[in-house]
């Protein structure tokens, strides 16, 4: 199978494309953590984190997450 200049260009804009959000996904995930390991500090118990994430992705569900505010 033939690639074309262009084809290539697209698959090589996407997978940096791509790369770009999985690092946007990596800290993301590790300012959660960072949140959550600051309520626990606090004093949440796991049954409130547990509660706190499932709320959001309840709203995750609802489409409220990704709006604008």
């Amino acid at each position: 199978m033939k690639v074309t200049k262009r084809q290539l260009r697209q698959i090589v804009k996407e997978e940096v494309q791509y790369a770009g959000n999985l690092e946007d996904v990596a800290a993301a995930s590790a300012a959660i953590e960072e949140i959550l390991n600051d309520l626990w500090d606090l004093g949440v118990q796991n049954d409130g984190l547990k509660a706190l994430l499932n709320n959001i992705i309840d709203d995750i569900d609802r489409g409220f997450v990704g709006e604008p505010t």
